[in-house]
């Protein structure tokens, strides 16, 4: 543990970060797909402009250039030069500046667009989700350089299209390729922390496949007395035909294409993150009356989150409001399906899959249409190297008092496949974050534990100072 690298990054998250942090969150800046004005009201390339600003001022020498061009999301790439004469590889920051709508159910007077400083909590939209990450990154090359602790070379891409898809991610990635050069160190810190205790790292992330089902059964509707017991329900086709691919018992997903094997080590990971938090892995889900969980122990559960398919009916047409539900036998019921996938699983073989089966041998004879299909690839984290994983351990033991964690995280990054493709699988990975309990990122009160962030910011810059060749 180095005591000036603590002292600076409690002194920059007290003023300077902490400033600049509430700024951002005071702006607006919602993604593209929220704002169908985003390029007129600026706020976006502001969100870019003012961390440039704040990154200038931090490191003179270094490169903070704003990326725009008319209809895409802009970024902000950085460049700091290394205070190490002798290392090759540079380290490479990802995260972005765009932030989920407002919201409803905000408490306490706060609001979304209002930083409300409480404690060691700093709430407001964007903070946690993940405005912190651009200036956790620089405070902990700061510290490094104030402490006279040799650091790499840096390179930083912060997007602003993030919460839609990361929609103009790669362009940005390929303009700026030439000047990131040899990359040793990925540090992505958009991620989760499962508990406050320790320092957090995920190794692997599901992908997801989607489509619109739609089963057409009459060209209008009729009235139910008349046609029911001749006419089928669309749907319970729609159902029947859910029961192809999803046991609804269980939950199981019946098509072999979405299925893979976990690796040994993501199973002892898994293992190793049931034990640490034990019933704490269910509750933070707002269960209703007497519901529970899927599976019972922990380690099954994250089993299920992380390495096995699941189904969600995330929207559907077709079905009227109840206040305006009448004696009518509905022409059609559509359904919006999300599957998520295991890291491995080829996307475009699970989505074919998919199709085939709730396709073939129409029910009755009716219309089944897929559409709207798409997906994205799941990632499992390159092997660690010895350097990277006793220095991940001795960051957490340092900091936290703790030794580290891995956790394998249901939701999906697509962008560390693409990431991976551009660095290679030489490259390691710390990909963690500030999103643990009650951070209530894309929802009320959204929260940043900024006592975990400071912890959170030493340990990237340990990390980052025992990087290797």
């Amino acid at each position: 543990m180095n005591p000036a690298i603590e002292q600076t990054v409690d002194a920059l998250w007290r003023t300077d970060a902490l400033e600049a942090l509430s700024e951002f969150i005071r702006l607006p800046a919602k993604s593209v797909g929220f704002d169908p004005c985003w390029e007129q009201n600026g706020y976006l390339l502001k969100a870019c402009e003012d961390a440039a600003r704040w990154g200038k001022k931090l490191f003179p020498e270094g490169t903070f250039e704003v990326l725009s061009q008319p209809g895409r999301s802009p970024a902000l790439f950085f460049e700091i030069p290394a205070t190490d004469s002798e290392s090759a590889l540079s380290v490479f920051f990802y995260g972005h500046f765009d932030k989920q709508p407002e919201g409803t159910g905000w408490s306490c007077g706060r609001s979304a667009f209002k930083p409300s400083l409480e404690g060691d909590c700093l709430y407001g939209r964007g903070a946690a989700d993940d405005g912190y990450n651009f200036y956790a990154a620089l405070t902990a090359l700061a510290a490094l350089d104030r402490s006279d602790t040799p650091r790499a070379r840096a390179v930083g891409l912060y997007e602003t299209a993030e919460e839609c898809e990361s929609i103009d991610f790669e362009y940005w990635m390929k303009t700026a390729a030439p000047r990131l050069g040899s990359i040793g160190l990925v540090v992505v810190m958009d991620g989760t922390c499962c508990d406050y205790d320790r320092l957090w790292n995920s190794t692997s992330f599901r992908g997801a496949a989607t489509l619109t089902l739609t089963v057409r059964v009459l060209k209008h509707g009729v009235h139910s007395g008349v046609a029911s017991g001749i006419v089928p329900d669309s749907f319970a086709i729609a159902r029947s035909l859910l029961d192809r691919i999803e046991c609804s018992q269980t939950g199981e997903m019946l098509v072999p294409e979405l299925n893979t094997e976990i690796p040994a080590d993501r199973f002892e990971q898994m293992q190793r993150c049931a034990t640490i938090l034990g019933r704490k892995i269910f509750a933070d889900f707002p269960w209703n009356g007497t519901t529970r969980a899927k599976a019972s122990d922990p380690f099954e559960a994250l089993v299920l989150r992380g390495w096995k398919p699941q189904l969600c009916i995330i929207g559907a047409s077709g079905l009227p409001l109840l206040q305006d539900a009448g004696n009518v036998l509905r022409a059609e019921t559509s359904l919006r399906l999300s599957i998520r996938i295991p890291p491995g699983v080829d996307g475009k073989k699970a989505l074919d899959a998919l199709t085939a089966e709730l396709t073939k041998d129409p029910p009755f004879g009716c219309t089944i249409t897929v559409s709207d299909a798409g997906h994205g690839p799941g990632w499992n984290a390159p092997a660690q190297k010895v350097w990277f994983a006793q220095a991940f351990e001795a960051a957490s033991l340092a900091h936290f008092g703790n030794p580290g964690a891995s956790s394998c995280e249901g939701a999906s990054i697509p962008i560390l496949s693409m990431m991976e493709n551009f660095f290679g699988k030489e490259a390691q990975y710390l990909v963690t974050g500030v999103l643990g309990p009650h951070s209530n990122a894309h929802g009320p009160d959204e929260m940043l534990n900024l006592a975990y962030l400071k912890k959170l910011t030493c340990s990237v810059a340990s990390i980052i100072a025992a990087m290797q060749e």
